[in-house]
């Protein structure tokens, strides 16, 4: 367990965390699709996330600045 709660994983790749699983991912909507990310794999997936969600904010940040172009 985190700082933050457990680590769970929906099935299309969203992190979330507390004691028990999210109902419905923020990301894709699904309903009671997550699973609990094993303590010895947590920081890694927890790592894949950050880096994912920089990556897309990056990304966003280059789309804007094209479209003021």
């Amino acid at each position: 367990m985190t700082k933050k709660g457990f680590v769970w994983e929906c099935e299309c790749g969203n992190i979330e965390y507390g004691v028990n699983p999210p109902e419905e991912c923020s990301a894709c909507e699904a309903i009671e699709s997550f699973t609990k990310v094993p303590d010895e794999l947590a920081e890694e997936k927890e790592e894949k996330s950050i880096l994912s969600k920089r990556t897309l904010e990056e990304d966003d940040e280059d789309f804007e600045e094209e479209e003021e172009l």
